[in-house]
């Protein structure tokens, strides 16, 4: 079954910027290290100016995997990790396609 894995940030107010320019910045270097596709976007209802990155996997295996790929990769300093201050607050969520 397919899986979609989202990672939500809400910026510090007056960092929306910065923050959607890290999201932008650690996706290129998801695609660039690991392949990953990752899509960035901007919440404009709600709570406005939260930043979401959104891939898609072939299944629930495929997105454990890629997560400890991932985790390797920053800590190994090849993806880079949100500077202080940019983020209140990051949930992650997997929704699966049935």
């Amino acid at each position: 079954m397919a899986a979609i894995y989202t990672r939500v940030g809400t910026p510090v107010t007056g960092k929306q910027a910065e923050a959607y320019k890290f999201a932008v910045k650690r996706a290129e270097a998801l695609k660039k290290t690991l392949g990953i596709d990752q899509e960035v976007f901007i919440r404009v209802g709600g709570t406005v100016g939260q930043i979401v990155g959104v891939s898609r996997h072939d299944s629930m295996a495929d997105v454990v995997a890629t997560k400890e790929k991932v985790i390797k990769a920053t800590l190994d300093g090849k993806i880079p990790t949100a500077p202080a201050g940019v983020f209140a607050k990051v949930t992650e969520s997997l929704w699966m396609q049935p």
